[in-house]
């Protein structure tokens, strides 16, 4: 959240407010928080699991897989999903909130007239994420990667205030490859858990398979050094194309996102020099490289002016 403090107040509020929606989506599906449901009826309840169940039905076609957790565990997941995905807009229960931080939810995106549809892509995300990892080719990461990241940066795109048509097709690309990076700063963590976000069949066309990403001498690896090439070439095209955002925001937004795009440059540039060994030790700033990083964002921003 640092890079957010260059914002102006209103800004800043409405981003912790947003903030705050996803943190509590992303901890349902990924943590143990449930909404409160205690003024909820019987027959509410009832009703929001039959929903629950329903959407489970969907969920398991199109992933042709069951969810991880135990049957119970996944429909109380799912419920709670459906009630955030219900409160992305004021007044679809009668019964008042207990959950607080929705009351400043429903204020931004008001006053940002932040459109609803990404918050939906966030839930289809999160429901994602109850499923075990398969994503064969990079377009299907590209899918999962848009859900979760670039849904948030189309919304933040409202709260920073833009110019430009072409602006939302650049935060998709912001969002992509920040996911992207992501993917291999927590790839430690996500294996030990069982979950692969890497394209299966592009780690096969390099001669790679799921079960070598366990291997200590994996590093060393030539396969996988040339797929961490391509890995780390295709985030390098989505920044570039990433970085023509930060022109069309309004200027006093423009840090915000600049700070993100150098931070993660960094950690890209950093797999790099490791060739691809991000599996042994996870990628990460130095105190001294954060610095730098934040005494450099206002050249970025110039330079990318002056192109």
């Amino acid at each position: 959240m640092r890079a957010f403090k260059t914002l102006p107040k209103p800004k800043r509020d409405g981003i912790n407010a947003l903030y705050a929606f996803c943190r509590r989506a992303d901890d349902v599906a990924d943590g143990d928080w449930l909404p409160d449901f205690s003024s909820f009826t019987p027959q509410q309840m009832g009703a929001l699991r039959l929903r629950a169940l329903q959407r489970s039905k969907y969920l398991d076609e199109k992933h042709r897989s069951r969810g991880t957790l135990d049957h119970e565990g996944h429909i109380t997941k799912l419920c709670a999903l459906i009630y955030l995905r219900d409160n992305i807009q004021q007044g679809v229960y009668d019964n008042f909130p207990k959950e607080r931080f929705l009351l400043a939810f429903w204020d931004t995106i008001e006053k940002f007239n932040i459109p609803s549809q990404h918050l939906h892509s966030l839930i289809d995300g999160m429901e994602d994420d109850l499923y075990p990892t398969n994503y064969e080719t990079y377009e299907d990461l590209r899918g999962y990667c848009y859900n979760v990241a670039s849904s948030v940066g189309l919304c933040l795109l409202h709260l920073y205030g833009y110019d430009g048509k072409e602006a939302e097709h650049y935060a998709d690309e912001m969002g992509i490859f920040l996911q992207k990076v992501n993917i291999l700063r927590d790839i430690q963590s996500d294996l030990a858990s069982g979950r692969v976000y890497l394209p299966t069949a592009e780690l096969q066309s390099f001669g790679v398979s799921t079960s070598d990403l366990s291997s200590p001498s994996l590093a060393s690896n030539p396969n996988w050094q040339e797929f961490m090439k391509d890995y780390i070439q295709r985030c390098n095209a989505h920044k570039e194309e990433a970085i023509k955002l930060l022109p069309m925001i309004h200027p006093e937004s423009r840090k915000s996102p600049a700070i993100m795009v150098s931070v993660y440059s960094q950690l890209i540039k950093q797999a790099e020099k490791l060739c691809g060994n991000v599996v042994s030790q996870r990628l990460s700033l130095t105190v001294m490289q954060k610095a730098n990083v934040l005494m450099s964002t206002l050249g970025v921003i110039t330079v990318v002016q002056e192109d």
